[in-house]
């Protein structure tokens, strides 16, 4: 028996692309060593020169044997690896539970050819997943800089930086990452984009300074598992109305609409790292009070808010997933309106923006088949135009000078 790909249901969609693809982890086998060396040489020998030298990469493959393999087994690690149907090998990973209930990811490593393909995330859900199976309580990596962005992807955080001695024995920049193994946690797939480019200095000292003590405590599952409602009161330090943007980009709207309701507490979702900077920034320039904010996934935080709490919702320029394959990926849908259903107070708004006009249809024929909310409009005008009070943002700006007409929803609970 192989190794399971994950603890955690795949969609169908996701389910046929793997089955197609024919992508499969299994325990390592003694005559796969030889595929792993050269898999292992190649892969070190494609990371780019920004994060690791050629000298470096020489020196790191050249310090590879045949024997390595049995070696690490030796040591108490295990190896999966991915192959494809015709039992090519694409991947593997080792990995390891140390005493203190860690799970140790020791190295991980696709063929420069199959990279992008998944069986990277396969690996690490498989070595996930024997983890936990084994008692691993955290998950633990020493991610070179090459690998940063995909562990960052799968739910890891840094947890320090420096020099990591590698097998060769040369040491190499790397930063530690960790991961709570929750097992409690639902699967919930999410498609958009957490990292960009470099961020400055600036907006990364603020990141490190601000971002802990404007984030909603008890949002995330590793700080509040049994996802107990906060009390937004003592978040505020008042008790006022709520109003909550999901997906506020780089933060324009949220800190005007801040400024100009100083009577209104706001919380912000958005997962994307540069937009949170992007805010913060804003935020210390603005000098506003009344703003909170929950790096992530706004379903995380629809968990943990109070139902009824919420007498406004924004949801301003989503991404449309223009094409029909994922358009099950659009935020609004019956799921996501039975959560703010929930947490909306009867009266409260949930206001939409798009400049996609497919985006304005979909969004409709969800909202009317809901029985908890109700489309706000007697004329056309009532759509053309936005509600009073508003404030654009960049992305907006870049729409109408492309040609394209921003659509404006007003929404009621009932």
């Amino acid at each position: 028996a192989g190794y399971r790909y994950s603890l955690r249901p795949m969609s169908a969609e996701k389910t046929e692309k793997k089955r197609r693809a024919g992508l499969r982890v299994r325990p390592f086998r003694a005559d796969d060593a030889p595929a792993l060396l050269d898999l292992q040489q190649r892969a070190i020998l494609a990371i780019a020169d920004t994060h690791c030298s050629l000298t470096q990469r020489q020196n790191w493959a050249a310090g590879l044997t045949l024997d390595s393999y049995a070696q690490n087994l030796a040591d108490g690690e295990t190896i999966a690896v991915a192959t494809t149907a015709a039992e090519q090998v694409v991947g593997f990973c080792s990995h390891r539970l140390c005493s203190d209930a860690v799970g140790e990811i020791c190295g991980l490593y696709v063929a420069p050819e199959a990279q992008g393909h998944g069986a990277g995330r396969a690996l690490l859900a498989a070595a996930e997943a024997t983890l936990v199976e084994r008692g691993a309580a955290l998950f633990r990596v020493a991610a070179s800089l090459s690998a940063v962005r995909f562990f960052s992807a799968a739910g890891y955080a840094a947890s320090e930086s420096g020099l990591q001695s590698t097998r060769a024995g040369f040491p190499l920049s790397a930063r530690q990452y960790t991961k709570d193994a929750d097992t409690t946690r639902p699967w919930r797939n999410f498609y958009g984009r957490r990292h960009g480019k470099k961020l400055r200095l600036s907006q990364q000292h603020l990141l490190e300074k601000r971002l802990a003590e404007l984030s909603v405590p008890g949002s995330k599952w590793a700080d509040n598992p049994d996802r107990l409602p906060i009390a937004l009161p003592e978040l505020f330090g008042r008790k006022s109305r709520v109003w909550l943007e999901i997906g506020f980009g780089g933060g324009e709207h949220m800190v005007a609409t801040a400024s100009n309701n100083p009577n209104v507490d706001l919380i912000g979702c958005e997962p994307f790292v540069n937009g949170v900077a992007m805010l913060l920034t804003q935020i210390e320039n603005a000098g506003v009070k009344n703003l909170r904010i929950h790096p992530g996934d706004a379903r995380d935080l629809f968990d943990v808010l109070p139902s009824g709490s919420l007498d406004r919702v924004y949801l301003l320029y989503p991404d449309p997933w223009p094409k029909k394959r994922h358009w099950k990926r659009r935020f609004v849908s019956q799921d996501n309106l039975d959560a703010l259903a929930n947490l909306m107070a009867p009266g409260a708004e949930l206001r939409i923006a798009t400049d996609i006009p497919d985006y304005v249809r979909h969004s409709l024929e969800q909202i009317v088949r809901h029985p908890a909310f109700d489309w706000m409009a007697d004329t056309p005008e009532d759509w053309r135009h936005a509600w009073a009070g508003w404030t654009g943002s960049r992305y907006e700006a870049k729409a109408i000078a492309a040609g394209r007409r921003p659509h404006y929803l007003r929404v009621q609970r009932l």
